[in-house]
């Protein structure tokens, strides 16, 4: 046989157990609340996080496309400078080598000719000597 005791004892434990789980299960339920709270909080946070990288992105890239149209038009006038550079280099080449070849030309014309007033000279020299002599002889 059971005591009396025991009865009532297992009712009491059976209510505090059962309080015990509306405790836990309030208190969950106020948990999950708060997290719902704070994650819609976090979600608007991350919200504006994203789009101000979307922003910030955009901007980027305009930036970026900015730079490369830049690039694209610098790389385009450098080579019509170094295209005009070579032609205009080629084109002196040319007066260079004409103007050598003039040079050369005159450095030889006078060469003969100061070889011709040489001789010229030593003949007209020779001449004078026998009018010379030939005065004398008179």
């Amino acid at each position: 046989m059971t005591p009396t005791w025991v009865g009532p004892t297992v009712a009491i434990s059976l209510v505090i157990i059962a309080a015990s789980f509306l405790v836990m299960g309030t208190v969950a339920l106020l948990v999950g609340l708060g997290l719902k709270r704070q994650s819609s909080k976090l979600r608007e946070q991350l919200d504006k996080v994203a789009f101000d990288a979307r922003v910030v992105l955009q901007r980027l890239k305009g930036e970026v496309e900015g730079f490369a149209d830049l690039s694209a038009d610098a790389r385009a006038r450098l080579r019509g400078a170094i295209d005009t550079v070579d032609s205009r280099l080629k084109d002196l080449d040319a007066l260079v080598e004409v103007l050598q070849e003039e040079a050369e030309d005159t450095a030889l014309q006078v060469a003969s000719m100061v070889r011709t007033v040489r001789r010229s000279g030593g003949i007209l020299s020779a001449a004078k000597k026998a009018m010379t002599r030939r005065r004398r002889g008179d």
